[in-house]
């Protein structure tokens, strides 16, 4: 039987350059300027430059991620981050 993943988020940033990652349900959506990931927390936009996904375990909701990181932001909900992150790839 599959032991169950305890819930929870956390978030480790190192030198903004490094981003360690638990509780992560979904990458939504991913460029080099901006990752969009489902948490246990809700949606977390990373912004920043020469983004990268280093690890992607989704299965125990781990991600981490490299690069130059700008800003961090958590959306109220996740139609938020949907609807800029589509509006932002139109208008680019």
């Amino acid at each position: 039987m599959v032991d169950k993943i305890a819930k929870g988020h956390r978030l480790v940033m190192e030198n903004r350059e490094l981003i360690e990652l638990s509780g992560v349900r979904k990458v939504q959506s991913f460029d080099p300027k901006e990752i969009v990931l489902e948490t246990e927390m809700g949606i977390l936009s990373v912004k920043g430059e020469q983004l990268g996904i280093k690890l992607l375990n989704l299965e125990e909701g781990l991600v981490d991620l490299q690069g130059s990181v700008v800003a961090l932001i958590y959306h109220r909900n996740s139609s938020d981050a949907s609807r800029r992150g589509f509006l932002n790839r139109v208008f680019r």
